[in-house]
């Protein structure tokens, strides 16, 4: 299931209220505006969204209003999918699902409203809890089969701070190697436990995963012939004692002009993030469990090198149509390695995020190609606000 669209917005009616415009997707996204613009926020509204569906995150810890209108696979008129879910203080306030013309799920803010039962074949009343989300605590196979896509997509959505150390600084105390034990202990929506992600995928998909990895690494231009978990050399082999049958655990590399192994505390910030986003991604994306990929500011920490091969790499994997990817950048040497037709630009106003892409402002987007001037001119410049109406910009 292929999100293709956002409508966000929070504190509505209030001073502080914010909202998103325009947020059209496909399945490679570059996000780019300017600091504060609002990036970051929109991915994080996805995620949280994700989280509330999946039932990662309840609603008690959140009293702020919000307001979220999703629609997936729009292309296709009977498939169409619009996911409407509105909260404040903590409660729903409305919650409505359509698949085509049919309304399946409408309930209001006293818990109350009408569902799809497919075996009886008719529309039933119900009553759920005002702090629940209905399309998560009445998935039911039989009767509500129709809520599974929408499970599916929140529960396999993976959200990367890639400006983050993903995972660097922890090790992993593993008890077991069995796939049961690890995969119950895994929070995959947790980046950080990257060391239980790759044990997993080195247990479940074996050798291809590991060739994957080491693949990746190399068209990113880190040349390595070996990654695998070992004890930190930091630990004295008689100080493992104190963890019985569990020893620490770390990530390493051995990179094809060194003779030793690099241990991830002695990675590069930069070499780590792309290892740690690499294993996760390939876990993914081998075990068929990923539907959406959000990755905020995408390439930090990498120069431009590194970061514009990351970026054709992550593209590469999307284009296969096996994930959807979102990106955010404000980096002109991204914005220079991502083509146009990619990109969502932000236009920041007063309590409103407006994004123009190819979908909202075709004519603006082919009128650029005649300029001559690079993909971070177009953003620059406001090109994409105004076209060649803004011919002063566009000479400066």
């Amino acid at each position: 299931m292929k999100l293709d669209s956002v409508h966000y917005c929070e504190d509505k009616g209030m001073p502080s209220e914010w909202r998103v415009d325009g947020c059209q997707l496909g399945n490679v996204n570059l996000i780019v505006g300017k600091n504060a613009s609002g990036k970051s926020k929109i991915l994080r509204a996805i995620n949280l969204l994700s989280n509330l569906l999946s039932g990662d995150q309840n609603l008690k810890s959140d009293r702020i209003f919000k307001e979220w209108t999703l629609t997936f696979n729009s292309h296709s008129p009977d498939d169409k999918q619009v996911y409407v879910l509105i909260v404040d203080n903590g409660t729903v306030v409305e919650e409505k699902l359509t698949i085509g013309s049919k309304i399946y799920l409408n309930r209001n803010k006293s818990g109350e409203g009408k569902i799809w039962a497919n075996k009886l074949n008719v529309d039933i009343d119900f009553q759920t809890p005002i702090d629940e989300i209905a399309a998560l605590k009445r998935r039911d196979s039989i009767q509500h089969p129709f809520f599974e896509n929408l499970y599916i997509w929140a529960s396999t959505l993976r959200y990367y701070q890639f400006g983050t150390e993903l995972g660097r600084s922890v090790f992993a105390l593993v008890k077991s190697r069995k796939k049961e034990s690890l995969r119950k202990k895994i929070d995959f929506k947790d980046t950080e436990q990257v060391i239980g992600i790759f044990k997993l995928g080195e247990e479940e998909l074996g050798t291809p995963f590991i060739e994957a990895i080491k693949s990746d690494m190399l068209s990113v231009g880190y040349a390595i012939t070996e990654v695998g978990t070992k004890t930190p050399s930091i630990f004295l082999e008689d100080e493992t004692d104190q963890f019985i049958d569990r020893k620490p655990e770390c990530l390493y590399v051995k990179e094809s002009d060194l003779r030793q192994k690099t241990e991830q505390y002695s990675m590069s910030q930069g070499m780590f993030r792309a290892l740690s986003l690499i294993i996760q991604v390939n876990y993914s994306l081998l075990s068929g469990k990923s539907s959406c990929i959000l990755i905020d500011d995408i390439g930090e920490g990498l120069d431009f090198e590194r970061s514009s091969s990351m970026i054709k790499l992550l593209i590469d994997k999307a284009k296969t149509g096996l994930v959807q990817l979102i990106m955010t950048s404000n980096d002109r040497f991204i914005m220079n390695g991502v083509p146009l037709e990619f990109w969502s630009v932000i236009e920041r106003k007063t309590g409103l995020a407006k994004l123009h892409n190819i979908n909202n402002s075709k004519q603006i987007f082919d009128d650029f190609k005649f300029t001559g001037l690079n993909n971070f001119d177009f953003f620059a410049s406001q090109f994409y606000v105004e076209g060649f109406q803004n011919e002063e910009s566009i000479n400066q």
